[in-house]
């Protein structure tokens, strides 16, 4: 077995310009066999080299996730704070905050770690991977897997699976746009060129990130993971990476948030030093105000929530690459669909092999089979299609193949029919672009001028497509010689006739594509079949067909005008990839959030520019790792109950958010008051924390709670200013019940400190775990039956409460037991509360929120 050499990590190796090398060369360097490495060799450089990730070190590192939950800047205030209040002579106070903070910040931890390997597992169940020669066969290997030295064999739609040299090329072309931004696929070929060449201009090697447009070929892999160009990109564009919707409305929250907190904080620390209050006591109640308007779990909830998500999501066979993805699909209001599979059956059949005389033709049958058959260059259901009814004669063989791609949208191959036969070029495909290259027709009177045939062609391919049939040329001509073809020999050709293809409409497509509508979510056709075809299927699944948008059309028109354009087209048929990726773009130009699903190579694009890209488990290589999800039923039933589970995962975090950030910001707005008015704070920083965190931990099941019909009907997203409204409207509900609190301890019961605060301890945990039954549903509370796991950890909650002023930790926390006329006061005060809350909520919701959120509560209209 060869040695395998060092990580290629650093530059100055033999390897530094391995593009300007021979295949042989590089071979020799990297130490691999010419016809693959075998396991145990392979084995060996995986641990050498490491995973084919681009940064491994970012996949779930348990101490990055358990330091992240403690790098919050106003935790790490108030941990040096408390600190130094130690050093001072406190440190019994001291020791129990920092437990508190130790305590929140490892079930952050431990919830989210537990998401993420939960996401992790289902992620693994659609792992990209690639063909690979091992042990001198050839078998699929995950691309996390792949080595340098590994020799990989790839067709049109796979992955290219690391910075590669070309080892042999049929036809091959790279699709490289993702790193030279160039549109059209680079032919590959065996070449050396000079070590200043650039980039886009190095024929003899194809790159990570890329995917095969065309052909097929072997590369060997030179270097993979951290050391590929694709990383080195990676890592001078990571600060400039786009956000994702989610994220952006985290980012505002987290920025109105501090606003609020940074006022708060400063206006309380002021008063209390005014009223000789000392500096360290003052400090502490302020940072621990600050931390207690903070929804600490919220990094925790989001995770969970998504992670409950995705589980359920795979439960319906929907499985979930990027987590954020599921905020998407909740927000979706466009659906942009092949028809293939989701609105058809997917059991493409080869109906009819015709002449130019309308009647059955063996002859044009053996030449589409000749062609399906002997091209290596695009494995595709059309070409199974005609192989399953006419089979490649034994004989025959290829001489030569020019591969299918998607400008040309035709496929040639060199043939001979059986040995010593003449060979002959056979031409098939789109029929407009088979057209293109034929100078003659084949017709019952012989052989004419294309010209005078093309009356009995738009006839015969109207009233095929008229009856949902997709329809391919078939043309040869005589070819002399065995060099390799070139898109110059495709030309003066012959039509001989056209084969037809039945695709069934499935029969629940239009119910689900009306029940979508229902939902708020547009279905539009995007497909690459002629229009003749795409009305037709349109028609029988419901979509609306009295404008039909051609791929000429999408050139012929500006970006601001297609913008507008698209609004009320629902069909758009022949388009290539780049008028498919126009088409997403413009919708999301006029302001939605486009979902796009597609498993072909040409959908490769539109899935990248998609807010959420869609696939299906048996996709190409290319088209699963541009989806955010993957599909294991190509069906768009799946996908309503996957938009659905969406929605319901967003509903339960903004739950979340609604009503801790209200609470909090009602008990900031209280403290602020009464430390301003009484001769003592009203609770210590150790009883703020220990409040914030029991508070909490119901919100941790709030991932699996039950969300309200109405909340699913209509496509979420982040409203900042709803949740602002929603913050200062039931934070000022949350003080006036606080502040007439206060009163009765202070006034009617002439409470003193420790009472006043076990007795307050006790309200403010009563009232926010009541509050979160009363709003988690915007209709009667009574009415929505909250989750099991809620209702469990919320009774806990309260038993630890009650629990607390009698137990050990009295002492340490400064709790004292509650009097019996104490308890009275704080549960009367508790229900009157939760009984405001369910008044005022209607109100809310029907009058208080901002027009955007009260038309997302609007049925959509069919």
């Amino acid at each position: 077995m060869p040695a395998a050499p060092e990580p290629l990590r650093g530059r100055g190796d033999a390897l530094e310009a391995y593009w300007s090398l021979t295949p042989a060369r590089v071979r020799a360097l990297l130490g691999a066999p010419a016809d693959g490495l075998d396991s145990a060799d392979a084995a060996e450089r995986l641990i050498r080299y490491g995973p084919n990730q681009v940064d491994p070190r970012r996949r779930h590192s348990g101490w990055r996730l358990l330091a992240r939950q403690f790098l919050n800047p106003i935790e790490i205030i108030l941990v040096i704070a408390t600190v130094l209040a130690g050093f001072l002579g406190d440190w019994t106070d001291s020791g129990i905050i920092l437990v508190i903070i130790l305590a929140s910040g490892v079930l952050g931890f431990v919830q989210e770690q537990n998401a993420g390997r939960a996401v992790e597992a289902l992620l693994a169940s659609v792992e990209a991977s690639c063909t690979v020669r091992r042990d001198a066969t050839s078998r699929s290997v995950p691309v996390a897997r792949i080595v340098p030295g590994d020799l990989v064999l790839v067709r049109a739609g796979d992955l290219i699976p690391g910075d590669c040299v070309v080892v042999t090329g049929n036809g091959l072309t790279v699709d490289e746009s993702a790193l030279t931004g160039e549109t059209f696929p680079a032919e590959k070929r065996p070449e050396a060129v000079p070590p200043e060449t650039p980039l886009g201009e190095r024929v003899g090697v194809a790159h990570l990130g890329t995917h095969v447009a065309s052909g097929s070929g072997s590369l060997l892999v030179v270097r993979t993971g951290s050391s590929t160009e694709l990383a080195a990109i990676a890592a001078r564009l990571s600060d400039a990476r786009s956000s994702t919707g989610f994220e952006k409305g985290m980012a505002r929250f987290g920025l109105l948030l501090s606003q609020a907190m940074l006022v708060l904080v400063v206006v309380i620390f002021v008063v209390n030093l005014v009223l000789r209050r000392p500096p360290i006591d003052a400090a502490l109640f302020s940072l621990a105000l600050a931390v207690g308007l903070t929804p600490q779990l919220l990094p925790a909830i989001v995770a969970i929530g998504l992670s409950q998500g995705a589980r359920a999501m795979a439960r319906r066979r929907v499985i979930v690459r990027r987590l954020d993805a599921i905020e998407d699909i909740g927000s979706m209001s466009v659906l942009c669909s092949d028809k293939t599979g989701t609105m058809t059956e997917g059991r493409i059949t080869l109906a009819r092999a015709l002449g130019l005389d309308g009647e059955d033709s063996p002859e044009v049958a053996e030449l589409a089979a000749l062609n399906a058959g002997l091209q290596v260059g695009w494995a595709n259901p059309i070409d199974q299609a005609i192989l399953a009814a006419h089979p490649t004669p034994v004989a025959a063989v290829a001489v030569g193949e020019l591969p299918y791609d998607f400008l040309r949208r035709r496929m040639t191959v060199r043939a001979l029919a059986a040995p010593g036969s003449a060979p002959v070029l056979v031409t098939k495909g789109a029929l407009g672009a088979v057209l293109e290259v034929c100078t003659h027709a084949a017709t019952p009177e012989g052989v004419v001028p294309i010209a005078r045939a093309l009356d009995v062609v738009q006839r015969l391919q109207a009233e095929a497509a008229d009856e949902g049939f997709r329809v391919l040329g078939v043309a040869t001509r005589a070819i002399a010689g065995d060099g390799e073809l070139t898109a110059e020999d495709e030309s003066d050709l012959t039509l001989m006739g056209l084969v037809t293809f039945a695709d069934a409409v499935k029969p629940d497509a239009e119910a689900t594509i009306r029940e979508l509508g229902r939902s708020g979510v547009s279905v539009r056709m995007v497909t690459g079949d002629g229009r003749l075809v795409a009305q037709h299927v349109a028609r029988q699944v419901g979509l609306d067909t009295s404008i039909v948008y051609t791929g000429h059309e999408i050139d012929a028109t500006g970006d601001d005008a297609l913008a507008r354009a698209v609004e009320s087209v629902h069909v758009f048929a022949e388009l290539n990839p780049v008028q498919k990726e126009r088409v997403i773009r413009a919708y999301r130009r006029g302001g939605h959030v486009v979902g796009y699903l597609g498993d072909g190579i040409n959908d490769a694009p539109p899935l990248r520019a998609a807010d959420v890209g869609i696939t299906v488990d048996t996709a190409v290589p290319v088209a699963k790792e541009s989806a955010a999800v993957v599909l294991l039923d190509k069906s768009l039933d799946v996908l309503l109950d996957g938009t659905r589970q969406g929605r319901r995962t967003f509903a339960n975090t903004m739950k979340y958010i609604f009503v801790t950030t209200s609470a909090n910001f009602g008990n900031m707005l209280s403290m602020a008051v009464a430390s301003a008015l009484l001769p003592f704070l009203p609770l210590l920083a150790g009883q703020i924390l220990v409040i914030n965190l029991l508070s909490d931990l119901p919100a941790t099941m709030i991932a699996t709670d039950a969300v309200d019909e109405s909340q699913l009907r209509r496509p979420q997203r982040w409203n900042l200013r709803l949740i602002r409204n929603y913050m200062i409207v039931f934070g000022a509900l949350s003080s006036v019940f606080d502040l007439l609190t206060f009163a009765v301890l202070r006034l009617a019961f002439h409470a003193g400190a420790s009472e006043f605060r076990s007795a307050w301890l006790l309200g403010s945990i009563l009232t926010e775990v009541g509050v979160l039954f009363v709003l988690r549903t915007r209709g009667p509370f009574f009415r929505s039956r909250p989750g099991t796991g809620l209702m469990v950890v919320s009774a806990l909650v309260v038993a630890a409460a009650g629990w607390l002023p009698y137990s050990p930790l009295a002492v340490p926390l400064g709790l004292v037991p509650v009097p019996g006329e104490l308890l009275a006061v704080v549960i009367v005060v508790t229900i009157a509360y939760l009984a405001a809350n369910e008044l005022l909520k209607h109100w809310f919701w029907a009058w208080g929120a901002p027009p955007r959120a009260a038309a997302s509560r609007a049925p959509a209209s069919t």
